[in-house]
């Protein structure tokens, strides 16, 4: 953080710049309405706006929405976590330590307030705690902003564009490759709550030296004591129920699920929650559910396996002809991933004419899931993200419903298996593990990197989510084919 300014008692420990222009008080007012309180973050709005652009009635609209206070942007106004500024129309802002500063606007700058200027101020004093958030809006105002938090060691997300009601901005900074995570606006909320679970104000406590946004969301977050023996003996009582060991996962993680699960009930003392647990042993099924993320669609970050079927197609060349390609899922929720695999790896083999067999092992922990996607059917909003022309070729419409063709569903064997024990698939051309390595403690992260080191045949491929990195131990082991999209390669 800059010398300049010193933080407050309740100073944020991030600070998110909101950048949007045309369509972006729409983008916003589904935003903010889902936004949850984490008691870290600060957010800065700059909306475009004409020099005599109602502020005021832009902060009353979003405030009637917003799940967090809005106020106007004043000059030298302390920023606080879990409170949205505006920037008023007219002036540019700049965070300085924690404070907004409003200037003039310069001459470059063709629409006020300025994105870029904003951002770049963000990442300048907060580096690996700063975000950039990128809504609608016309033209490519964000870019370099996004360039400057990146380069700082923090994070960038943007509203997907088919969603925004003007995709430029948005679609710039992917297209220069900025953007950590493109999500739909009402996802921007929860996906900030789950890599900053809320804490009680207090101090601000440094970034972590040297760790990348990702980096510091995967790290293993503080728990109390009390909160450790609550969550350790629901533990015990799940896995005696189920037969699920959840044991491994981040502690802060599944205690943001219990406590979700017993506001919904009115229950307000760990005590209260094990009598009715007690009077309700079903109770521990539920809770089993709820730790369980069972989540996916077809071509999930689409961009990113378009990265992936270049590199498969290499590997299809250096396999010798007729060798089987081996691909292992864990984490395979209800099987979409596993099957939007199987459809790469065939719609390549019918570009080159080639025909060899595609074993793909899908596993996961979730019984129910792994049903749903042995049976392979699903919902009309699974594939938005899939061609129209894949569409066709692999899925016949049931009603509402899709059914995968019976020819991608031989190519995968879905089984239940803990990723942390017993044998895993050996011989692989690639392992895709996405967005589950976040759930897990980081002394277990490098061991699974280990693990899948052993896997993977020499030149193997390691495809993991957005949202995750290798870390120390997993660099080591693989090399980035495209860091961006997370996309690796097994080192010898």
């Amino acid at each position: 953080m800059g010398a300049a300014s010193q933080p407050s008692a309740h100073a944020p420990s991030h600070v998110a710049g909101i950048g949007a222009s045309a369509g972006g008080l729409e983008a916003m007012l589904v935003m903010f309405a889902r936004m949850r309180p984490t008691g870290r973050v600060a957010y800065v709005v700059a909306q475009h706006m004409a020099d005599d652009g109602h502020s005021d009635l832009v902060v009353r609209l979003i405030q009637r929405e917003s799940a967090l206070p809005v106020v106007l942007g004043e000059h030298g106004r302390r920023l606080e976590p879990d409170r949205i500024m505006i920037i008023p129309a007219g002036k540019d802002g700049h965070v300085k330590g924690d404070t907004l500063r409003l200037c003039e606007p310069a001459p470059e700058h063709l629409s006020t307030p300025s994105v870029n200027a904003l951002f770049s101020s963000i990442a300048e004093n907060w580096g690996p705690a700063s975000i950039g958030i990128l809504l609608s809006g016309t033209g490519s105002d964000g870019v370099s902003g996004c360039r400057a938090i990146r380069g700082a060691g923090g994070l960038t997300l943007a509203q997907t564009p088919s969603q925004a009601k003007f995709d430029g901005m948005p679609e710039a900074a992917i297209r220069a490759k900025l953007i950590d995570e493109v999500l739909p606006a009402e996802a921007i909320g929860e996906n900030l709550a789950l890599r900053f679970p809320g804490k009680q104000p207090g101090p601000a406590p440094s970034p972590r030296a040297g760790l990348s946004a990702a980096e510091t969301m995967m790290a293993d977050p503080v728990v109390t004591a009390a909160e450790h023996q609550e969550l350790q003996a629901l533990i015990v009582k799940i896995h005696d129920a189920t037969g699920i060991d959840f044991s491994s996962y981040k502690e802060e993680t599944l205690l943001r699920r219990v406590d979700k699960r017993k506001s919904a009930l009115g229950i307000g003392s760990a005590d209260a929650y094990q009598a009715f647990i007690r009077k309700n042993p079903e109770e521990l099924h539920i809770l089993q559910h709820l730790f369980l993320v069972s989540v996916s669609s077809f071509f999930r970050d689409r961009p990113s396996f378009q990265v992936l079927q270049g590199a498969l197609a290499d590997t299809l060349i250096d396999q010798p002809p007729g060798a089987p390609i081996r691909v292992w899922v864990p984490g395979c929720a209800t099987g979409e991933e596993p099957y939007s695999l199987a459809i790469i790896l065939t719609e390549l083999m019918r570009t080159v004419g080639e025909r060899r067999p595609i074993v793909i092992i899908a596993s996961d922990l979730n019984p129910e899931a792994l049903d749903a996607a042995r049976e392979g059917l699903y919902r009309k909003t699974a594939f938005k993200e899939v061609e129209d022309g894949l569409l066709e070729r692999y899925f016949h419409p049931r009603g509402q419903h899709y059914e995968i063709d019976p020819a991608i569903k031989a190519c995968v064997t879905f089984e239940r298996r803990d990723v942390l024990s017993g044998l895993p698939p050996a011989d692989l051309d690639l392992i895709s593990c996405r967005n589950l390595l976040i759930y897990m403690k980081s002394h277990l992260q490098d061991g699974l990197f280990k693990l899948f080191h052993q896997s993977l045949r020499p030149q193997g491929l390691l495809f993991i989510g957005q949202s995750e990195s290798l870390g120390f131990a997993g660099n080591s082991l693989f090399a980035p084919i495209d860091h961006f999209h997370r996309l690796y390669r097994r080192r010898r």
